[in-house]
């Protein structure tokens, strides 16, 4: 019984610092390739591409080796003001990886490359004529104010910059972010790529030498061949900046007449001053349980073999359908016993041996979540729960110890700032915002660091809010003001009742059942509304008709028809303009809004009875579909539902006439248009919070650091002696961080723990 009672208290550092060791010595690894066949053949072919594709900048780019040039370059960049910075290194780890070089340009000068860290693939040992770390960071402390850092990812460049150079390079100009404010949709991210269509308009680039460089480690590159390429990195980072600035500069007449002075405003105040705080956290970690995740490995092994045993005790109940099925059908794909975790010969029992009916014509023959809770058999619940426990298992009590850093055992991921279309964050290597809520044994295996308490605040109706400031509806906003639970408002107005009898609770603080259903009812279509789910989705959510649904929501349009107004007109502007905003004036471009339901050509470019050898210059050629033809077509197709209309795309393709159906991808955009507003607001509310508790001096001094964004909550950490009044100063700033944008109540409580999720910590 000892195994599933895991306490929640912080284990020993020592037992961390024992585990930590044993984990050095699996996964340390050579650093120097000796004898080099293989590298120094790829080294060679390196060499080669380099010169032929980049030898012609040669003399453009230079190589800074002695302090001296380096001195003299780092004042002409403070001259003209402005120095574009990117890093070469040896890995994506700024804490276990080697900074190889640094490439800076500034206008007027040539590109340069600092090599730092280049060495021989055969000794291991540093190249001659590098720069110090020490040297190059004495001079780069000099453009920390006053010289306009312009990046392409910059948290990246940032943390290499500190944590080796050790000074703190505050980038002002994110040629990613810029590019992502200035279209979401963009599907060329990397540098490159964006240079090429933008700058080079299309043209190839000089070369691609992402595949190249695979596998190699850059500090094993010759610096002469090495300097071509990185600083030819620095320069097409400033030409990219230089194309953008006019988009995201506010008095810039580009910025002006292509609307984007809202889009600039975001960049300016949102985006970029986020960056240092994503730096920061990323530089932080967050402290992990290794103790603790080493018991819950126990745990679970324990409840997944009793799980596996629960399914075949099941599956046993249908032994003599198995062996007959087995006797009749030679060379069937079934072991003995029936491997659960093999969809073919999961879907052999269901569907051949159980006789189990498909409930999906997708997938008739499915195995999936979706499909076993449909098919809802006792056998399919308990491998529904078995997989539960695997997946815990595999996804988080394996992998996250695997994730720990080896110098200090914090986790350190990365977080994505524009993750999102919509300007959410997301994280990887872990994803640390898809730690399961449900599940309190994942979470707790996060911890406060020795001495520190965690803390975590959140925006309570974050998205909620947000609708009610946007569409200005007086009785939500008045709801809000009077501390009333708006779903329970929206719910009493709605079903025409009093307020208290749409509360989940009663005053005397027993359950009131009508009470909580009537504010479900209401919350789910508010949600519903938020989300762009269609009625048919929120009537299965419900566990009602889709008729019931529909008149749900038709009576909280009634009661709130500020809502459904702020759906049409979120609608319209994506129609009209193929863009929505959020509250602060981000951009969600929906360009599908702006299609036709249904384009129409003539299917080899003109129509069939047209004459090509008819050379009558008064004869206009026919490449246009006429309008009779198009409404008649029309006509069929909005009066024709589903799988239907096949038929009718084949009679017209049998007429010459191609259509297009648009009206999905318009269905898609138009499910958006609502949660891309909503979502974009909360996100852009949620970065000024962090900006504003980032930089907030008296935190600082209290020694408060922010760990993990979980969309609308923050979990961070301070040392427990201060942890009063840092949880006060906590709380106010997120409250206050929205600004004049928000003119309801926000009020966020903070939870003071030693694990995400642990027992409370009174202070």
């Amino acid at each position: 019984m000892a195994l599933f009672d895991i306490p929640t208290t912080r284990t020993t550092r020592e037992d961390d610092a024992a585990l930590l060791k044993k984990m050095n010595k699996k996964v340390k690894a050579p650093s120097v390739v000796r004898g080099g066949n293989d590298i120094s053949t790829k080294i060679s072919t390196i060499k080669a591409m380099v010169e032929t594709h980049l030898g012609k900048f040669r003399d453009e780019y230079i190589i800074i080796q002695d302090e001296e040039t380096l001195h003299s370059y780092i004042d002409a960049s403070i001259k003209t003001g402005v120095l574009s910075v990117d890093t070469e290194t040896t890995g994506l780890d700024p804490l276990q990886d080697d900074l190889v070089g640094v490439c800076i340009y500034t206008e007027g000068e040539k590109a340069a490359y600092i090599p730092v860290g280049h060495k021989s693939y055969i000794t291991g040992q540093l190249s001659k004529n590098q720069l110090s770390l020490e040297t190059v960071g004495k001079e780069f402390s000099r453009i920390v104010n006053g010289v306009k850092i312009i990046m392409f990812n910059a948290a990246f460049d940032m943390r290499f910059i500190k944590n080796h150079l050790g000074v703190e390079l505050i980038c002002d100009w994110d040629c990613y972010l810029a590019s992502r404010l200035l279209n979401e949709n963009e599907p060329s991210k990397g540098l490159k790529a964006l240079h090429k269509k933008y700058i080079l308009r299309g043209e190839e680039d000089a070369f691609k030498f992402d595949d190249l460089f695979k596998g190699m480690n850059f500090a094993f590159v010759p610096v002469n061949t090495a300097y071509l390429y990185a600083a030819h990195d620095a320069i097409i980072t400033y030409e990219l900046y230089k194309y953008q600035l006019p988009f995201l500069s506010p008095d810039n007449v580009e910025c002006k007449t292509r609307g984007l002075t809202d889009v600039a405003w975001v960049f300016h105040n949102i985006e970029m001053p986020c960056v240092k705080v994503v730096a920061d956290m990323e530089d932080t970690g967050v402290a992990f349980d290794l103790y603790y995740a080493a018991q819950l490995k126990e745990k679970y092994s324990v409840l997944i073999d009793e799980k596996q045993k629960e399914v075949y005790k099941l599956i046993d109940m249908y032994r003599d359908e198995i062996e007959k099925y087995c006797i009749k059908t030679t060379n069937n794909k079934l072991d003995d016993p029936i491997n659960i975790d093999s969809p073919t010969q999961l879907a052999i029992l269901l569907y051949d041996i159980i006789g189990v009916k498909s409930v999906d014509k997708k997938s008739p023959r499915g195995t999936g979540e979706d499909i076993l809770k449909k098919i809802d058999l006792p056998v399919c619940n308990a491998i529904l729960e078995y997989r539960a426990y695997k997946k815990l298992m595999s996804t988080y009590i394996d992998k996250l110890p695997e994730c720990v850093n080896k110098k200090d055992g914090r986790i350190h991921c990365k977080f994505n700032q524009y993750g999102a279309d919509t300007g959410r964050f997301s994280s990887q290597d872990p994803n640390l915002q898809n730690i399961p809520s449900h599940n309190k044994d994942i979470r707790k295996m996060f911890v406060a660091s020795p001495g520190y308490v965690l803390m975590s605040a959140d925006y309570s109706q974050q998205e909620p809010k947000a609708m009610t400031m946007m569409c200005g509806d007086p009785k939500m906003i008045d709801a809000y003001k009077h501390g009333k639970d708006l779903y329970a408002e929206i719910a009493a107005l709605s079903f025409n009742t009093t307020y208290e009898n749409c509360l989940e609770f009663r005053p005397d603080g027993t359950t009131n059942p009508e009470g909580k259903n009537r504010r479900s009812q209401a919350k789910s279509i508010l949600l519903g509304v938020l989300y762009g789910r269609g009625v048919p989705s929120i009537a299965e959510q419900l566990g009602t008709t889709t008729n019931k649904a529909q008149a749900i929501k038709d009576s909280v349009f009634k009661g709130f028809p500020a809502i459904e107004q702020f759906e049409q007109d979120s609608l319209q502007m994506a129609e009209d303009l193929g863009y929505v905003t959020t509250l602060w004036g981000r951009k969600r471009r929906l360009p599908d809004m702006q299609l036709p339901d249904y384009e129409f050509t003539w299917k080899d470019g003109v129509a069939p009875d047209d004459d090509p050898l008819n050379f009558d210059d008064e004869e206009e050629e026919m490449a246009e579909v006429p309008d009779e033809l198009i409404h008649r077509y029309l006509k069929k197709l909005r009066s024709t539902w589903g799988s239907k209309k096949i038929d009718i795309f084949q009679e017209a393709n049998a007429e010459g006439v191609w259509i297009v159906d648009n009206t999905k991808k318009k269905a898609d955009a138009q499910r958006q248009c609502v949660n891309a507003r909503i979502q974009g607001s909360a996100a852009d509310m949620s970065k000024l919070a962090m900006i504003k508790i980032g930089n907030d001096p008296r935190l600082k001094e209290l020694g408060f650091r922010m760990l993990i964004p979980v969309h609308d909550e923050i979990i961070a950490e301070c040392p427990k002696e201060n942890a009063k009044e840092a949880s006060e100063r906590f709380s106010q700033l997120m409250s206050e961080a929205p600004g004049e944008k928000f003119t309801i109540p926000i009020n966020c409580d903070v939870e003071i723990t030693e694990q995400w999720y642990g027992e409370r910590v009174e202070v």
